[in-house]
């Protein structure tokens, strides 16, 4: 009886989407490619796994019994890569990170200064991109190991771990800034004029959609320090990160409920897993302080 990995990845991920067609389609792969498999490894095991039926698939008492076991084993294996990872890293490693400018720079600074500490044979350093779309293409091509900023679901299937939720904040001058004493209410906002870029671009397009701001004729700047610049010479507000360093010129005012963004680290699936972890756990740890 020979069962490869494969197999067993694709019977787990079967069981998981309850379907052959889902399951093919999280694992990038031909429908008939996978049903093949998975009817050689049930000739293997010579039992049946799944049961087909026009709704889609469930796993038979014996498939339950294989994929519990085959599970542990995946995960055994996950763990065996990881040590054989471990032991090769006594070679020094020169990781360069791509951060998104929204990405608050504390929290790459001090997961940088800990990754140092913890792990004196990994040198790290940060690039930044003032959108994700040119950090995405970065990761792809390789010129970047690891990346962190906004990724929306659909525009990164490899890789991924969520480190953090990033409020945002209304960069706006002194004359005028809301005098309110405290957050702005979202739903007062449908006449303010904004400055977007790259970065806050798709923030900024759901707050204004939620308060109903259909208007498409605002500046648009290169990156988030140009649209600063712009909101200092009075062409309208920006969303930045709430703890964003301004002017002296401008306020920061908070937004009720504040625009949020999730944070992710991501990277190609051919990435040192153990290297990629130990980013995104000290970049987690840090975006909650």
């Amino acid at each position: 009886m020979t069962v490869t990995l494969r197999q067993i990845e694709y019977a787990l991920a079967v069981d998981e989407a309850g379907a052959i067609c889902a399951a093919a389609k999280a694992l990038h792969v031909a429908q008939p490619s996978l049903s093949q498999q998975i009817s050689s490894l049930e000739r293997s095991l010579g039992v049946m796994l799944f049961e087909r039926t026009a709704m889609g698939t469930s796993t038979t008492p014996a498939g339950r019994a294989f994929l519990a076991e085959a599970q542990q084993a995946m995960q055994a294996v996950e763990r065996a890569r990881e040590v054989a990872v471990r032991a090769a890293s006594s070679m020094r490693k020169d990781i360069i990170i791509g951060a998104n400018e929204m990405t608050p720079a504390l929290w790459l600074a001090q997961s940088v200064a800990s990754l140092r500490a913890s792990a004196p044979k990994l040198s790290a350093r940060v690039v930044t991109f003032s959108d994700t779309e040119s950090l995405i293409e970065a990761v792809t091509s390789g010129g970047i190991d690891v990346g962190v900023g906004p990724v929306h679901a659909a525009s990164w299937r490899e890789r991924k771990q969520r480190v953090g939720s990033l409020e945002l904040a209304m960069a706006v001058s002194h004359d005028a800034s809301p005098r309110l004493g405290g957050p702005v209410p979202a739903g007062q906002l449908g006449t303010q004029d904004w400055v977007t870029c790259p970065s806050n671009a798709h923030a900024l397009s759901e707050l204004r959609k939620s308060i109903g701001d259909t208007r498409i004729d605002n500046p648009s700047a290169a990156n988030l320090s140009a649209a600063v610049s712009y909101v200092d010479a009075g062409l309208g507000a920006t969303l930045v990160p709430n703890r964003q360093a301004l002017p002296d010129s401008l306020d920061l005012v908070a937004i009720n409920p504040p625009p949020t963004v999730d944070v992710y680290a991501f990277a190609l699936r051919s990435t040192d897993v153990v290297t990629f972890n130990r980013i995104a756990r000290e970049i987690t740890a840090h975006s909650t302080r």
